[in-house]
């Protein structure tokens, strides 16, 4: 969230759709027509104290294709369940988390290649966000836990994982656990985030030493709605300044910071902006799918920011180039490394600086070979990058290009 300080949302009156219990079912991420509606459990891998020791194999790859990742990005998800052994959610279910002002990313019921933005309550949305992760956490097994900001009620846990995290052993059966909490909770409370990462604090202190060994970290993720409070509800200033005391607690971790806003209220996206320049802390501040669509957009137009890329960004990949995309525009070196993460390894792949042509045929090539992905801009199904606009922006013959 670089780009645009203020969030964008054109879409605030977006047409709704006739879409019964839609958060209950798996979000398909490209055109296909005949996906699955949940992805089926896979075998589970071996558990280690920091993560799972195992990289996706060829099945878990093909099932991420079929939801429209590409198969560079696939092999990236891969690196990044190697690279964090563990992902902690902590996910804001406070009483202003029923304001009726997010939006589902959800496919048409009339359209299977088509993604519509629905208006619906924070909580909503942040249930559909949290829901797709679960299950795949639960595909890909990466251990992943899940905190409810205040405590859902007599029946159901606070605390749920999956992929080795739940307390129970059978992978489908904690998945099942963990979705039926988030599709039965509702919202209720204030916001105690300092509470929150306290505790995470104590329990990344004790397994520092093994991740440091191994060269891994962990990942937190803060979805959220609102400004920190005290564990009574008291807010202001002072909750902040807490808040901000318990994140500084994390300085010196193998931690990675992820903070998902699912508001436009701009004191509390101006508060978490500010946390990356205040903290000696890796943090990354996200808006939702379409809103960061528009920020990328600004800074890289050639790209189409496809879900994919928005739901690895949510559970805490990590890449230089990633971070830069709502940032600037990417270097050409940088948009040679963006093409390697994106379509995997290229044989021959030239140096844009040296051969822009070569290069732009190879990516014209790799393009020809993928999905359309729907473009939450253009709002219709398009290449992952469009070539033309690649040309306009780093061809050396670019002045010659026609505009239109």
């Amino acid at each position: 969230m670089a780009c645009n300080q203020q969030l964008t949302h054109s879409f605030a009156h977006a047409e709704p759709i006739h879409a019964e219990r839609i958060y209950d079912t798996y979000v398909p991420l490209s055109s296909t027509k005949n996906f699955k509606p949940m992805l089926p459990p896979i075998e589970p891998s071996t558990i280690t104290a920091t993560g799972t020791n195992k990289t996706l194999n060829e099945s878990m790859i093909v099932r991420l294709m079929e939801q429209g990742y590409t198969r560079g990005l696939a092999k990236s998800l891969s690196d990044t369940k190697l690279a964090f052994g563990n992902r902690i959610w902590i996910v804001d279910n406070s009483g202003s988390m029923m304001t009726e002002d997010g939006h589902r990313t959800v496919v048409s019921a009339s359209r299977s290649d088509s993604i519509k933005f629905i208006p619906c309550s924070r909580w909503e949305e942040i249930q559909e966000c949290v829901m797709y992760h679960i299950r795949l956490a639960d595909s890909i097994q990466a251990p992943t836990t899940f905190r409810l900001l205040n405590k859902p009620g007599a029946h159901f846990s606070q605390r749920f994982g999956v992929a080795g995290q739940g307390l129970n052993t059978n992978s489908d059966e904690t998945t099942q656990t963990a979705l039926s909490i988030m599709r039965n909770t509702r919202p209720f409370g204030s916001t105690p985030l300092m509470k929150h990462i306290t505790d995470i604090q104590r329990e990344v202190r004790e397994v520092a030493p093994m991740l440091r060994a191994t060269g891994q970290r962990w990942v937190i993720v803060i979805a959220t709605d609102g400004l920190p409070t005290g564990e009574w509800g008291m807010g202001g200033i002072e909750a902040q300044r807490d808040f901000v005391h318990a994140l500084r607690t994390l300085e010196g971790y193998p931690v990675w910071v992820v903070i998902r806003l699912c508001t436009d209220e701009e004191s509390v996206v101006d508060f978490y902006n500010e946390l990356d320049a205040s903290l000696e802390l890796s943090v990354e501040v996200l808006d939702d799918y379409r809103g960061e669509a528009v920020e990328v957009q600004t800074c890289n137009p050639w790209l189409n920011y496809g879900l994919p890329l928005h739901r690895m960004r949510e559970m805490g990949y990590h890449d230089r180039v990633f971070d830069m995309l709502d940032e600037r525009l990417l270097t050409k070196s940088e948009l040679r490394d963006f093409c390697i993460l994106l379509f995997g390894e290229i044989d021959g792949l030239p140096d844009p600086s040296l051969d822009w042509d070569g290069f732009a045929s190879h990516v014209e090539r790799e393009l020809k070979k993928e999905k359309l992905q729907w473009n939450p801009i253009r709002r219709k199904m398009k290449p992952w990058i469009s070539m033309k606009k690649l040309n306009r922006r780093y061809s050396p013959n670019r002045s010659c290009l026609p505009f239109w």
